[in-house]
């Protein structure tokens, strides 16, 4: 039923990629999920007051159009490939393999199995027949002569992996052959009295790695439409050469906020959708529960929040046109700064930011069927610490605030299709 006022629940959010800066494609547009959104052009009035004319205010005139907003959105799998690309420009894509151990914690019990893919593969004390593989006189003897023997395996679901011992961490490495999403369907299986445990129920990590760097000079624009067909009278908000100013975003333990800064170069409303059979990506957003960060390769304990926004520097090209229009939004300097909130201990980054030596920073979040977005940081520079002490109830705090400054960024997602 058509309503009198409109509302977020009933609001659409279309995008499409433009070949040519400003010129709205006609179709394949994308429908994109988000949280808020106030993207819309502005045209001020102006004032030039005449002298000998009274009182009175005269007619204002209209000035030139600017046609900026935010949008807020969630991170999730799939649509983050569409924003970082609008951020940084098209990634470079490879194909990944899945993998996946089994752990052992002791020597298989003679005639234990482990199960590859519904074949049963059997421990035995004596000579070894097919899908077999005798014990050995150590865990790392048996698991050594288990990798060779899978690896020799003619059987046509055992010989799809390739198969290595790790004496070290007492494990059966596991790899797909073939890279991309099959290997993902890959089973695993331990029986009790293998000690073996798996590292999932199937292989993981099996898709498309996908790297966006900063920097670059192809930065694309796009056509977004915002709607409200729920309307008694249906309006359609087209913003064409909408290129990505900026990303802030916020991270904490409990939650997280991500928005896109844009700026375009015009709106125009129209009464019906520019697509009305938009394709959807599937939605699989990203838990803050499972997110890390790391300094140098390795866990960064103690931190609690942070911010940090990359930035195009976005030029607004004026030329004298008579729409009042901008030309073209020119990226300039690709910046990154931020600030990490971290319990103090005394240690972490105090050397840094007293040094001034730069640091390699990554954070990201990761899925556990092994799909995983992280942000690399590769030069960051800590100004002077901040301390703030507060008393929350019977204990008190300490937080060390630093400002993070990027030399270079680096993004690499791993996503379940192109």
């Amino acid at each position: 039923m058509p309503k009198v006022r409109a509302y977020g629940a009933d609001a659409t959010l279309l995008a499409c990629r433009e070949t040519g800066y400003g010129v709205a494609p006609l179709s394949s547009y994308r429908s994109l999920d988000f949280k808020s959104c106030d993207l819309s052009a502005e045209q001020p009035l102006g004032d030039d007051p005449l002298l000998g004319r009274g009182r009175n205010a005269q007619d204002p005139y209209r000035g030139l159009i600017t046609d900026e907003g935010r949008i807020e959105i969630p991170l999730d799998l799939r649509g983050s490939g569409f924003w970082l690309t609008g951020l940084f420009g098209d990634p470079a894509t490879v194909q990944t393999k899945a993998s996946g151990h089994i752990a052992f914690s002791d020597q298989p019990a003679a005639n234990s199995t482990i199960v590859l893919s519904g074949v049963s593969w059997m421990f035995v004390t004596g000579t070894p027949t097919a899908n077999q593989t005798q014990i050995g006189a150590s865990l790392d003897a048996t698991l050594t002569a288990l990798a060779s023997d899978l690896d020799a395996s003619v059987d046509a679901e055992i010989s799809k992996c390739t198969y290595t011992a790790d004496t070290t961490d007492d494990r059966l490495e596991i790899e797909f052959d073939a890279a991309g999403i099959t290997g993902n369907v890959f089973t695993l299986a331990a029986s009790a009295n293998s000690n073996g445990t798996t590292s999932a129920a199937t292989l993981t990590g099996g898709g498309y790695q996908h790297e966006w760097l900063s920097g670059g000079d192809d930065i694309p624009s796009f056509t977004f439409e915002i709607g409200h067909p729920q309307l008694i009278t249906p309006a359609f908000f087209r913003h064409s050469g909408r290129s990505w100013r900026a990303s802030p975003s916020r991270w904490a333990a409990r939650a997280g906020e991500r928005h896109r800064a844009m700026v375009a170069q015009g709106e125009e409303k129209a009464a019906a959708t520019i697509d009305a059979t938009p394709a959807a990506l599937a939605l699989k957003r990203f838990s803050q529960g499972r997110g890390f960060i790391k300094r140098g390769g390795s866990s960064l304990a103690g931190v609690t929040g942070g911010s940090l926004t990359f930035s195009n520097n976005l030029e607004r090209v004026r030329v004298i046109r008579d729409d009042g229009k901008i030309e073209a939004a020119d990226p300039t300097i690709a910046s990154c700064t931020g600030t990490m909130t971290l319990r103090f201990d005394g240690a972490t980054l105090v050397a840094e930011a007293t040094n001034g030596d730069p640091v390699a920073v990554e954070y990201g979040f990761s899925m556990a069927e092994g799909w995983s977005l992280t942000f690399e940081l590769f030069r960051c520079f800590s100004q002077t610490e901040v301390r703030r002490f507060r008393s929350r109830r019977r204990r008190g705090q300490l937080r060390l605030a630093r400002r993070l400054r990027r030399g270079q960024r680096h993004h690499a997602a791993c996503a379940a299709g192109q």
